[in-house]
């Protein structure tokens, strides 16, 4: 009965928000808004579309759910969802058109997902068996096992919906088209510098299409992206922890935002069963890699206060943090320097990290921590915007990179625990105990019944050690004079865009 409930609510609350569109349709889109990446766009196809850049889909594209601003699950392109087992029904919108002119229905949805499923790039997924449509607006998507967090999952990427007429295009990457309140412009942008969007002139909720433009910019020197939010050449920008940030937390008519949620920044050991680095076999070695972090002096010295030190996926204050493990691997060397010699390493070892400008410093200290045990680790640079892909390959052994702090625990296992995870590219097998903790983790529901198994979860990676949390920080955006009295700019916790809809700017 939950989701019948849910779906009720959800009709009623879509009823609403086109009553509402119908009432602010008089409001014509006017002002130009510029919010700034830190990544380089790397593909407008959510289907192939791993790491950073969202902002760059969202104007486009509409998911099957949604999180607003106050982070409450609400229906977009779908009005209902039913669980009863492993299968999923939704119900989807009746009456809405991609921009080129296609109806939504259910055999799109369905051609979307499946295209999904067989890509494989987005982890969400993996659990979906089969998808059929059983009439023109239902949906039922078959799992495999238990995806306790699919419904959310469904308001990301994996949600995102593409016309039909576009999902075979070839130039997909580049020439977007979705149900979306906005159009991507291809004649005003600028490859490499900015992308451009435009009024939906045929969406059905106008009232939320506040914008007579839109600009994306890439950006991805911290630096420049300072200058330009100094200098008015974008209104908000999206950061890290880092110089910058610190300065526009200090920058009167600046704004640092601290959005809710946030990313855990950590280093994990794709090779870990030493196919490449043979010293990445032995836990000893990567606990010592553990314990030669000074994670407060790093919060200091690279984050600028603005991070909390990390000893596993969960920041204080999630369901799923496990408070024993708080100053699990407290910062000395010399015994990380003990375990490497245990570990018959006691003259070092070396391998390679790869990099993105946005990481360069981190790493730069975290290699200082490991040159001081013995251990050599080389920083080598990639393409901005293709670390993640990067990652999901053996050309490292090993890698660095975020955890977003909303996810569901059950990522653990998607992204690095099973054989087939998505950052687990050398098909390493997780402990038994591990691997206990990842099928009951899918197959309990509820926050306080999952707790325990995720703490427990918490525990083993942390004796693992093949996954190294280094500091926790939230989710900054640096916001300009002129918009941080601005009612209608909100943001969705937990992700590192701001919230389009009813966003309207003067100038």
């Amino acid at each position: 009965m939950r989701n019948w409930r849910r779906a009720t609510a959800f009709s009623i609350m879509a009823g609403l928000a086109l009553a509402l569109g119908a009432a602010m349709a008089c409001a014509e889109p006017s002002g130009t808004f510029r919010f700034a990446e830190q990544v380089k766009l790397v593909t407008m196809d959510p289907q192939q579309h791993t790491g950073g850049g969202r902002s760059y889909l969202r104007p486009v594209y509409e998911t099957l759910f949604e999180r607003t601003a106050d982070d409450t699950l609400v229906p977009k392109l779908a009005t209902s969802y039913e669980e009863d087992g492993l299968n999923v029904t939704l119900k989807l919108l009746e009456g809405v058109r991609f921009s080129d002119g296609t109806p939504f229905n259910a055999d799109v949805v369905v051609a979307n997902l499946k295209r999904s499923t067989e890509l494989g790039v987005l982890s969400a997924l993996k659990p979906i068996s089969e998808v059929t449509a059983v009439d023109e607006y239902t949906v039922r998507i078959t799992l495999n096992t238990p995806a306790p967090s699919l419904e959310r999952d469904l308001t990301g990427t994996p949600g995102m919906i593409i016309s039909p007429n576009a999902l075979d295009d070839p130039a997909l990457d580049r020439n977007p088209v979705g149900t979306g309140p906005y159009l991507y412009d291809p004649d005003r942008s600028r490859e490499g510098e900015v992308r451009v969007y435009t009024p939906n002139p045929e969406y059905r909720e106008p009232g939320e299409v506040g914008l007579e433009r839109l600009e994306i910019w890439e950006l991805p020197d911290d630096t420049a992206r300072l200058n330009a939010l100094k200098t008015g050449q974008i209104d908000v920008g999206l950061w890290l922890s880092n110089p910058q940030s610190a300065i526009i937390d200090r920058t009167p008519g600046l704004k640092l935002v601290r959005n809710t949620g946030g990313y855990t920044y950590h280093l994990s050991m794709l090779d870990r069963e030493g196919t490449v680095i043979p010293a990445f076999a032995d836990k000893r070695v990567r606990q010592a890699m553990n314990y030669a972090i000074d994670r407060s002096a790093y919060s200091q010295a690279v984050d600028f206060g603005l991070s909390l030190p990390a000893f596993q996926p969960y920041p204080e204050g999630s369901w799923a943090h496990n408070p024993a493990l708080d100053g699990r691997y407290t910062y000395d060397p010399d015994k990380a320097r003990d375990l490497l010699e245990e570990a018959g390493y006691a003259d070092g070892l070396e391998f390679d990290m790869p990099s993105i400008p946005i990481f360069q410093p981190r790493l730069e200290a975290v290699a200082g921590f490991l040159r001081d045990i013995g251990i050599t680790m080389n920083i080598v640079p990639v393409e901005p915007g293709t670390l993640a892909r990067r990652s999901r390959t053996t050309d490292f052994p090993a890698t660095n990179l975020v955890w977003n702090s909303q996810s569901d625990p059950s990522y653990l296992t998607n992204y690095y625990i099973s054989p087939d995870a998505s950052f687990n590219p050398f098909h390493a097998k997780p402990s038994d105990v591990l691997a206990k903790l990842s099928e009951d983790g899918i197959n309990t529901v509820g926050a306080e019944a999952r707790a325990p198994i995720y703490r427990k979860m918490a525990e083993e990676l942390a004796e693992e050690s093949y996954l190294i949390f280094i500091t926790s920080t939230p989710l900054l955006f640096g916001v300009s004079e002129e918009m941080t009295g601005n009612s209608t700019l909100k943001y969705r916790p937990g992700e590192d865009t701001v919230y389009l809809r009813g966003l309207r700017v003067d100038n």
